[in-house]
């Protein structure tokens, strides 16, 4: 059984932060509800059992559980009272991560189970699942949990095959570099010239940081990541190699920017189009960072910095120990 935070390998940091706010969610899960103030409708909670007593077992409680007074019938929980609905959904989404990969795909599985006999209701909650799990701008963006809202989907009986046809072109897509598989490999071309390859990197760590010259995000992304003490601790032990990659085709445009990306990074472009032409990797936005291994299995996919730095410092907490 996988657990979601150890495929993205963050389980062992920020511990304490990760029992407060999965506290925070089951007690706020448990309670919604309780105010019965004349004609305000509650989402419908449920109770935790009392042999629940940690953290683990009370969100896979809740991952299968949460739904269970919730009235998939009443279309107006989709309607006039759409947002608690949606916020309950959010709460759902939040506490997910939580739970073994199997628990978390056998909750979504039946909560899409039991709106599919109304389609109102399935297509609420597979847009907002859509929305929350993919779009680039969620918080909760998690492509993990979206597969098996994916996969549901395509064997939905409330649509019909022409609303099927995106889920099956997207989901073969995510499939590819999913964490604890090896990377697909990479070919590039250096400043200089040289061609040369991802499996040519030789370092304990490899951070691929997918990027664009024109992209305002990419320069925060670069400045955190210069300013960041562990990204140069790494990288002074030798730890760690960060290979910059220029997916699009302005050539011109790439070598004027050369002096921005730091000389400590490996920078090349994607000379063949390799990434775009064969979809090698599906940059939904940039900057994109993968977290490799030195083997080339993926430790964290499409992971925000602050994530990726959090867990390169543990590394180097531990070898300090």
């Amino acid at each position: 059984m996988h657990n979601i935070y150890s495929r993205y390998a963050v389980k062992r940091y920020h511990k304490s932060m990760l029992f407060c706010l999965l506290t925070g969610l089951i007690l706020l899960a448990a309670c919604v509800g309780n105010s019965n103030k004349p004609g305000q409708r509650n989402f419908p909670k449920v109770s935790l059992p009392v042999i629940a007593t940690d953290q683990r077992s009370q969100a896979e409680f809740l991952a299968i559980h949460y739904w269970d007074n919730f009235d998939f019938a009443d279309t107006s929980w989709v309607g006039s009272y759409e947002s608690l609905t949606e916020q309950a959904l959010f709460e759902y989404l939040s506490i997910l991560p939580y739970s073994s990969y199997d628990v978390i795909c056998k909750g979504i599985s039946q909560l899409l189970d039991k709106a599919d006999g109304n389609q109102a209701m399935y297509a609420f909650f597979y847009s907002k699942m859509e929305y929350y799990l993919s779009s680039p701008s969620s918080t909760l963006r998690n492509e993990e949990l979206y597969i098996p809202v994916l996969e549901h989907i395509i064997s939905s009986k409330s649509l019909d095959e022409q609303r099927k046809l995106r889920p099956k072109t997207l989901l073969p897509l995510l499939n590819k570099n999913r964490p604890s598989t090896t990377a697909t490999n990479i070919h590039f071309t250096r400043p200089s010239g040289a061609r040369d390859s991802l499996t040519n990197i030789k370092a304990d760590y490899i951070l691929v940081v997918f990027y664009d010259f024109e992209c305002a995000d990419c320069n925060v992304l670069k400045q955190l990541m210069s300013q960041s003490t562990v990204i140069k601790e790494m990288q002074t032990r030798k730890k760690l190699a960060i290979l910059a990659i220029y997916p699009g085709a302005n050539m011109e445009g790439w070598k004027k920017s050369l002096p921005q990306v730091p000389s400590s990074w490996i920078n090349g472009y994607d000379h063949d189009e390799e990434i775009g032409r064969l979809g090698t990797y599906i940059l939904q936005s940039i900057p994109t960072l993968y977290l490799l291994d030195r083997n080339y299995m993926v430790i964290m996919k499409e992971q925000q910095f602050n994530y990726v730095e959090a867990y390169l410092n543990t590394i180097l907490n531990q070898q300090a120990q």
